[in-house]
């Protein structure tokens, strides 16, 4: 179960770039992280997002070691723009956007390792999660 990477790359990744002034705050990023991933997760499995909160703290957290702050933060605010108007940051099309522009202004090798760090934070935090009822 958990969240199909290609989805979630897709989320984070097919965008148009906009600059806008949004936190650089970690602890915000993790806020808006953890809260996309669990509106996501029930769209995949089921149930209500406090179901997820084990399994979407797992993934920020790991996401958050893998990453350097600003790649975290494109994770965050992109998590943001794919959850649309269910997430927490109002303007997500300037999310989505914001996390766009920030991610393509990014060397190359470091967009390369998006992949893995998302693949490898989902492959660490499957054992959280949620079944169904």
């Amino acid at each position: 179960m958990g969240m199909p990477a290609p989805a979630l790359l897709a989320s984070l990744l097919f965008v148009q770039p906009v600059t806008a002034g949004f936190s650089e705050d970690p602890a915000q990023a993790s806020i808006w992280l953890q809260q996309a991933c669990r509106i996501q997760q029930v769209g995949y499995s089921g149930g209500v997002p406090v179901d997820h909160t084990e399994f979407c703290t797992c993934f920020d957290r790991n996401l958050r070691e893998a990453s350097t702050d600003d790649v975290y933060r494109v994770f965050a605010l992109g998590s943001q723009g794919a959850v649309r108007e269910q997430g927490l940051i109002e303007d997500w099309e300037s999310a989505r956007d914001t996390a766009a522009a920030e991610a393509g202004a990014m060397a190359p090798e470091v967009q390369a390792s998006f992949t893995t760090i998302l693949q490898s934070s989902l492959m660490a935090c499957m054992n959280f999660s949620f079944q169904g009822e």
